[in-house]
């Protein structure tokens, strides 16, 4: 009797035990992780980034005052690595492009009056593979140059811009554009006068749709008799088929809060912008009351929808927890946008508090003195998520919960990744900002449920991640970089 008990036990706790196991396994994802051996990083090349995959492997520049380029197999196993110095280079390299095998990188030469951008294809082994080739010249001095050039890429790759802005008396007197497409061959070239405000080069955004055309965005504020704000958006189109780029006016009916977000939606046609509206004109308390949507033909340049949408009363309550007539957020702003394949849109905004905060200490030798020593604190905390159709109409909205809080970092390892399956979406992020944090992910499908997992425990593995320097490779594949003790290590997760 006493065995048959024993047995009875043992039993029920092996299942037991296996119900466990099954019920945890829900919270874990099933993800397959591989990890890099560490890399020293050293004064010359203290910066990096992953580029991206191709057929030799997963590409990352380590970068400083000199450039490093490396690859890595399928295994994370180091296989190529070489400092890239040209002869006659200025600067450090102004874009990488992935090819099937190798990379093409884009670098600037020149002398006192005038630049030269110049492209050079390197092997697997990031040897130089043929001769380099002259994209185009600018005519301005290198070290100018280097610090004002920029590029954008199209989504599908075959496309990328450089943009150079020319400067007179406190004013954008004119933006020079070069198109080329991956063969290299110049798409076209063109200088555009602007002259605007030289302060709007830091609100501009640009974007290259999958044809090749390039669309500026500049914001207006002017001031109404009332003291109150009026925003319009001026929109240039600059494209292969006219010589002159087509200026298209759009006003705004509410004042914007935070970022203006916008992206070319290919599939579609058209362009996007998003942001938040502050609804009450109160300068000295800016928040967001709600979001705007507005899309145009990237063709005609024509206006096709505009949507603004309050907050919903209800889902602020879930946010913030109590019951408010007041709904607006303060902290929260737009991360992300994914575009839906219906026309619609995805919104990811997360809030996010700088705080400064000050300690008094007595000097030891002097009674009469004080110092006062200043640390800065950074708060990424909760992700939420609005679904609009294509009339502009909410969908579903989601409250992801997470706090990260950090100082004197910048919110280096904080915020989030977005993996994007299709039928869902993964944000990628650590529950807290140490090494013994783990690797979590909201799992968001395309109805808005959310389901919240565990990837890894970081103190096993002996990593720090930055999931916001992470990217997406392929379909189910991320890389995300590893910053311990000075050394870089990148991480693979599969699903």
């Amino acid at each position: 009797m006493r065995l048959f008990n024993k047995r009875f036990l043992f039993l029920s706790f092996l299942l037991i035990s296996v119900m466990l196991t099954c019920e945890n396994s829900k919270l874990f994802s099933q993800v397959s992780i591989d990890i890099s051996a560490p890399t020293k990083l050293t004064s010359k090349a203290s910066r990096f980034k992953i580029i991206g995959k191709n057929q030799d492997g997963y590409v990352v520049r380590l970068f400083g005052s000199q450039d490093i380029l490396q690859s890595f197999g399928n295994d994370l196993r180091l296989i190529a690595t070489r400092t890239i110095d040209f002869k006659q280079q200025n600067g450090l390299l102004q874009h990488i492009q992935l090819n099937k095998t190798g990379v093409t990188v884009f670098y600037l030469a020149g002398d006192k009056k005038s630049t030269t951008l110049l492209a050079q294809p390197l092997s697997s082994r990031f040897l130089e593979n043929g001769k380099s080739v002259v994209i185009d010249s600018i005519a301005d001095r290198p070290e100018y140059v280097t610090e004002n050039l920029r590029v954008r890429q199209s989504f599908n790759q075959q496309f990328t811009m450089f943009y150079y802005p020319y400067f007179e008396n406190d004013k954008i007197e004119s933006i020079e554009f070069v198109c080329m497409d991956r063969a290299l061959q110049k798409v076209y070239s063109r200088k555009v006068k602007f002259m605007r405000p030289d302060t709007e080069m830091e609100t501009a955004r640009f974007v290259v749709d999958n044809s090749g055309n390039t669309f500026v965005f500049f914001l207006n504020t002017t001031e109404k008799r009332d003291r109150t704000q009026r925003e319009s958006i001026t929109v240039y189109k600059i494209s292969q088929q006219d010589d002159n780029a087509l200026k298209i006016d759009i006003n705004i009916e509410r004042n914007l809060f935070g970022e203006l977000y916008v992206d070319a939606d290919n599939t579609n046609n058209q362009l996007m912008l998003c942001g938040f509206f502050d609804d009450d004109n109160i300068r000295n308390e800016p928040a967001a009351y709600g979001f705007f949507y507005l899309s145009l033909s990237t063709d005609s340049g024509t206006v096709s929808k505009v949507a603004y949408s309050n907050f919903d009363a209800n889902f602020m309550n879930e946010l913030t927890g109590k019951s408010t007539n007041e709904n607006k957020l303060y902290t929260f702003n737009i991360k992300r946008i994914i575009l839906r394949n219906d026309g619609g849109v995805l919104f990811l905004a997360e809030s996010l508090i700088k705080d400064t905060r000050e300690t008094i200490f007595n000097s030891q030798f002097s009674p009469t003195f004080n110092s006062i020593q200043r640390t800065s604190f950074y708060q990424y905390n909760d992700i939420v998520a609005f679904s609009l159709n294509p009339s502009g109409e909410v969908d579903w909205q989601a409250i992801m919960r997470k706090k990260q809080v950090s100082e004197e970092d910048n919110g280096l390892y904080s915020s989030f990744l977005v993996m994007n399956e299709r039928e869902k979406l993964r944000l990628l992020y650590l529950d807290e900002i140490t090494t013994a944090a783990s690797l979590r992910e909201y799992e968001l499908t395309s109805e808005g449920k959310v389901i919240s997992k565990n990837l890894l425990f970081q103190e096993s593995k002996d990593v720090m991640m930055l999931p916001k320097a992470g990217k997406q490779v392929s379909p189910n594949e991320v890389v995300i970089p590893s910053y311990l003790r000075n050394q870089l290590r990148l991480v693979k997760l599969t699903f």
